[in-house]
C-alpha cells in the first residue's frame, strides 16, 4: 500500500503546490528520453528550473548537498570550511565546524539529527550534535584489516540506520570503508570489479588470488560519491567508467542494477527519491533520472560559461532530492545552488511509477495512459501499461504493448497466455484434423494398391525429373545424406552444374532476406525500419564467394586437386542443412515463448555445424587433402579472407583520399581563376 500513498500524497502535493506545465514552460535545456528500440528521443520537459536557493547566503565553494526527512537542506562548503544547514525556504539555521574544518566535501545527517562531515583537509569525519558541538572524530583506523599503506582521505560520507557509517575515500580502490558509530573498523564494502574478458577469466582460472595481486596489480577504479535510500540500499557512482557506473548495492555488496546501464564517464554525484527513482549529475551538467530499476527516464539539463544562466551549471558538484521531489543541484564554481521543480507531465509519471513499482499495475494504467497521450514513445509506459492489460487478461492488447516497448518477456508471457487459450479452444479441432488426414492418406494408399489412382502423379513426377536443371536442385537433401559419394558426382560433372548453383546462392540470399522479416519477435532485435537489402545482401554473398575465391587460391599453391568450379559448386551444395531448414526453424520462432528458446536456439546450432562439417569434408574431397592438410587449408583460407579484406579497405582509404585531393585541386583552381 506504500505506492498507493505515495500517489495519493503527490495528488495532494500537485493540488497545493502545482507544478510548471510542460507545455508551456521555457527552459535553456532540451529534455530526452530513450525510446523502446534504445534511441534517444527529446521529450516534454521535465523539470524546469525555479531560481536560486538560499540566494544571498554566505555560499562560496559548495561541494556537497543533503536535504533531511525535515526538509532541511546542509551545504557542505570548502570556500567557508563549514556546514551550513537552512529550513526548506534558504534561511541559514545552524553552522557547523567553523574553525575546526579544513576541506569539508561531504555531509550527512542520522536519524538523531547527528550532522556528519567528510574533512578531506584533515582526513577526518567529523561528527556534530545538531546544535553545532562537535562531539567525535573518526580518524584512520589502526585495524591490520584496512590495509598498511592504504589512504584514508574522506571525500563524501553516509550513514545508515543501523549508525554505521560508509566513507568515499580517494583512492579507495578496496571499497567504501564502513566504520561503527564508535569508530571500529568493519572492513570495506561494494568494491568496484573490473569489466570481464577473455584475459581477466584466464587469469582467474589459471592463479590463486594472492598470485593475481601481485602479478597483475590492476584494481577497479575508486567509488566517486555515495547516497542511501530509506530502504537502506547504498548507491554509489563512479567517474572515469562505463562499467558500472552507477551501483545499487545488496546486503552483500554486490551490484543489482544493470553493468552498463549507462555509456557516462563523468558522474559526481548520486541521489535517490522517495520512490527509489535514481538520479545523477555529471561534470557536464547534464541530469540524469533512472526508475529503481535503472532505466532511463530522463535526461537534461548542460553547461554555461555565462554566470547565474538559470537551469545551466558551470561545475556542478552534488545533486539531492527533497520529499515534493525538487532537485537541487550545486555549483562549485559559481557558488550556487540550482533548484528545478517536476512538471505536470513527470508527476503524473512519478505517480504511475509509485503504483507501478509497488505491483498496482491495474491502478496506475490511468497514468501511463496519460503519459502516451503526451509521448507515444515512451517505451517504459508501454511497458507499464503491457502490464496492466496483462493483469486484466487482456492478452491480445498487453501482447502489442509489451512489442512496442520491446519488452520481451513480457511478450512472451502475454503470448504463451494466448496459445493456451488457442490449445484449449482449438486442440480437439487439430486433432480431428490430424486424423482425418491420416484417414486419408491410408484410404488413397490402399485404394492405389487396387486401382493404380495415383499414376498419373508418378509420370508427372518423373517427367520432372527427367527435366535436367531440376534433377540437379533435387540433387541438393542427396548431400546431407551421402556427402562423400555426392562430391564425386560433383567432380564428375553429373548431377550438378553452375547454374543450379547459382540458383542455390541466390535462394540462400531470398532465405536469409525473409528470416530477418519472419523471425518470431522474441528471438530478433532487429528494427525492421532500419533494413538495408543491399546491404544484408552483401552479407550473405560476399563472404560466401570470397570463400570461393580464396580458397581455390590457396589449393592452387597448396597442391589441392578442385577446380574453381567445383569449389564453387561445392560450397553452396554443402551448405545444405542451412538452405533445408532455415525456413522451418524461422517459422516455427513465431510459436514458441521463452520457455521453449533451447528448441530455437538448439534447433540452429545443429544446422549451422552440420553445414561447416559437411563444407569440411566437400572441401577434403574436392581438394583430395587428409584431414590435417584440410584444417590447414581452412585456416590459410581464413587469413588470406582477412588479408584481402585488409587490403580492400586499405584501398578504398586511398582512393578515398586521391579523390578528395583532387577535388580540392579543382576547387582551388576555379576559385583562382
Amino acid at each position: 500500500m506504500r505506492g498507493f500513498f505515495i500517489a495519493l500524497l503527490s495528488l495532494w502535493l500537485l493540488i497545493l503546490f502545482p507544478t510548471v506545465s510542460s507545455a508551456s514552460v521555457s527552459v535553456p535545456y532540451k529534455t530526452e528520453t530513450l525510446t523502446a528500440d534504445g534511441e534517444q528521443i527529446e521529450t516534454q520537459t521535465a523539470y524546469a528550473p525555479i531560481g536560486l536557493f538560499a540566494k544571498g547566503a554566505d555560499i562560496v565553494n559548495p561541494e556537497d548537498i543533503y536535504v533531511d526527512d525535515q526538509n532541511q537542506i546542509y551545504i557542505a562548503d570548502s570556500g567557508t570550511k563549514t556546514v551550513t544547514k537552512f529550513d526548506d525556504e534558504g534561511n541559514p539555521l545552524q553552522v557547523y565546524g567553523k574553525d575546526q574544518l579544513q576541506q569539508p566535501l561531504g555531509v550527512y545527517t542520522d536519524q538523531q539529527d547527528n550532522v556528519y562531515v567528510a574533512d578531506y583537509g584533515s582526513q577526518k569525519v567529523l561528527k556534530f550534535k545538531e546544535d553545532g558541538e562537535l562531539i567525535q572524530e573518526y580518524t584512520r583506523p589502526e585495524s591490520p584489516l584496512f590495509g598498511k599503506n592504504a589512504p584514508f582521505k574522506p571525500e563524501k560520507v553516509s550513514v545508515d540506520k543501523r549508525g554505521n557509517i560508509y566513507i568515499i575515500g580517494e583512492s579507495a580502490n578496496n571499497g567504501i570503508i564502513q566504520l561503527s558509530q564508535d569508530g571500529t573498523f568493519l572492513g570495506y564494502y561494494g568494491a568496484n570489479t573490473l569489466r570481464p574478458s577473455v584475459k581477466t577469466f584466464i587469469q582467474e582460472m589459471i592463479t590463486t588470488q594472492r598470485q593475481e595481486a601481485s602479478l597483475f596489480m590492476k584494481e577497479p577504479p575508486a567509488p566517486t560519491n555515495i547516497s542511501i535510500d530509506d530502504q537502506g540500499l547504498v548507491y554509489t557512482v563512479t567517474s572515469g567508467t562505463t562499467w558500472e557506473s552507477i551501483r545499487k548495492l545488496n546486503i552483500a555488496g554486490g551490484n543489482i542494477l544493470p553493468s552498463e546501464m549507462t555509456e557516462k564517464t563523468n558522474l559526481v554525484d548520486v541521489a535517490v527519491g522517495s520512490i527509489g527513482n535514481i538520479y545523477t549529475v555529471g561534470n557536464d551538467g547534464v541530469i540524469s533520472e533512472y526508475d529503481s530499476a535503472g532505466n532511463v527516464l530522463f535526461s537534461f539539463g548542460g553547461k554555461t560559461s555565462e554566470t547565474n544562466r538559470l537551469g545551466l551549471t558551470m561545475q556542478p558538484s552534488g545533486i539531492e532530492v527533497d520529499d515534493l521531489g525538487r532537485l537541487y543541484v550545486t555549483d562549485r564554481e559559481q557558488g550556487t545552488i540550482q533548484v528545478y521543480e517536476p512538471t505536470e507531465f513527470t508527476t503524473t509519471l512519478h505517480q504511475g511509477l509509485a503504483l507501478f513499482e509497488e505491483g498496482f499495475y491495474v491502478e496506475s494504467e490511468q497514468y501511463w495512459n496519460e503519459i502516451l497521450r503526451l509521448n507515444s514513445s515512451f517505451g517504459l509506459a508501454h511497458t507499464a501499461k503491457g502490464e496492466a492489460l496483462y493483469k486484466q487478461q487482456q492478452y491480445d492488447d498487453a501482447l502489442e504493448e509489451f512489442r512496442l516497448a520491446n519488452d520481451k518477456e513480457g511478450y512472451s508471457n502475454a503470448f504463451w497466455e494466448l496459445r493456451y487459450r488457442w490449445m484449449e479452444e482449438n486442440l480437439a479441432g487439430a486433432f480431428m484434423l490430424l486424423f482425418a488426414v491420416f484417414v486419408t492418406r491410408v484410404t488413397v494408399k490402399v485404394t492405389d494398391k487396387r486401382k493404380n489412382i495415383l499414376q498419373p502423379a508418378r509420370d508427372m513426377g518423373r517427367k520432372m525429373k527427367r527435366k535436367s536443371l531440376v534433377n540437379q536442385l533435387a540433387f541438393l537433401p542427396r548431400f546431407i545424406k551421402h556427402p562423400i559419394d555426392s562430391v564425386y558426382y560433383l567432380k564428375n560433372g553429373e548431377r550438378v552444374s553452375i547454374l543450379s548453383a547459382t540458383i542455390l546462392y541466390l535462394f540462400l540470399v531470398v532465405e536469409y532476406l525473409l528470416t530477418i522479416y519472419w523471425t518470431g519477435f522474441l528471438f530478433t532485435n532487429r528494427v525492421l525500419e532500419n533494413v538495408n537489402v543491399f546491404f544484408e545482401v552483401g552479407t550473405v554473398l560476399l563472404p560466401l564467394l570470397l570463400f570461393v575465391g580464396v580458397n581455390y587460391l590457396v589449393s592452387t599453391i597448396t597442391d589441392g586437386a578442385g577446380r574453381f568450379r567445383d569449389v564453387y559448386i561445392g560450397t553452396i551444395y554443402s551448405l545444405a542443412p542451412t538452405i533445408l531448414f532455415l525456413l522451418p526453424i524461422t517459422l516455427v520462432s513465431n510459436v514458441l515463448t521463452y520457455n521453449e528458446a533451447f528448441v530455437y536456439n538448439f534447433s540452429m546450432q545443429i544446422m549451422v555445424v552440420w553445414s561447416v562439417v559437411l563444407l569440411f569434408t566437400t572441401m577434403k574431397e574436392i581438394h583430395d587433402y587428409s584431414f590435417w592438410g584440410t584444417v590447414r587449408n581452412f585456416l590459410v583460407t581464413i587469413f588470406g579472407m582477412f588479408l584481402t579484406v585488409l587490403i580492400f579497405f586499405v584501398l578504398y582509404v586511398l582512393f578515398d583520399q586521391v579523390i578528395d585531393f583532387v577535388i580540392s585541386i579543382i576547387e582551388e583552381v576555379i576559385l583562382r581563376v
